[in-house]
């Protein structure tokens, strides 16, 4: 007999996960940006990337490790590839740092603070932090890292035993070969759509900025 339950109750796990990652990762945020205003370093960085650029920053280093290790037992149970995703935790990690350093770099040509005008510019700055990398932490707290097999094995195969071996022999030469030509396609997606939204936000930041000191 089929159970049909194991699916529900899969993503029913992997909802508390991911709403225990957030919740984790906004707690370790909400104290280390509490925490900056007494060290010297990190008020320094603090003003220097704003308040809520900081705060993004911060929000990503946190939610993009805490949300694997969280799924990481789960994502073993389920036969996916843990090492793999460890592998894009720390080019995510490489990518923040460098989304980090750019965000130092173009922060003194955005208002310190976020108005409330329509046609304010002073939100372009933490609206590409939000596109570039808010998007990738959310992702990564769902688990969005670990990659799912393109093939599930079908209960119902009634072909001859013959034909079924060749078509498992088939699948894991698939999975044997994707590690190494694919990441995950919700993370490349994510990814992608992220930079498409954010680079007109980050041009429109620079022209305003650069517009900004040519009148001063």
């Amino acid at each position: 007999m089929i159970n049909p339950f194991p699916a529900t109750e899969s993503r029913a796990a992997r909802a508390v996960l991911s709403l225990l990652a957030l919740a984790v990762a906004t707690a370790g945020t909400v104290w280390l940006v509490d925490l900056s205003g007494a060290v010297a370093g990190a008020r320094a960085a603090q003003r220097h990337w704003h308040p809520q650029g900081y705060a993004l920053i911060v929000f990503f280093l946190l939610a993009v490790p805490v949300g694997t290790l969280l799924h990481t037992p789960s994502a073993a149970a389920a036969g996916l590839s843990v090492r793999r995703a460890w592998a894009t935790v720390g080019l995510l990690l490489g990518y923040g740092v460098l989304v980090a350093a750019a965000a130092w770099v173009v922060a003194p040509l955005a208002p310190a603070h976020v108005g409330g005008g329509r046609h304010d510019p002073s939100g372009l700055y933490p609206a590409w932090l939000v596109c570039v990398l808010l998007s990738v932490a959310v992702l990564a707290c769902a688990g969005g890292l670990f990659v799912r097999p393109a093939r599930r094995a079908d209960p119902l195969d009634f072909r001859p035993p013959s034909a079924r071996g060749r078509a498992a022999s088939a699948a894991r030469s698939d999975r044997a070969a994707e590690p190494r030509r694919r990441i995950s396609g919700a993370l490349f997606t994510t990814a992608v759509l992220g930079w498409v939204i954010g680079t007109p936000l980050l041009v429109l930041l620079l022209l305003n900025g650069l517009a900004g000191w040519a009148v001063g």
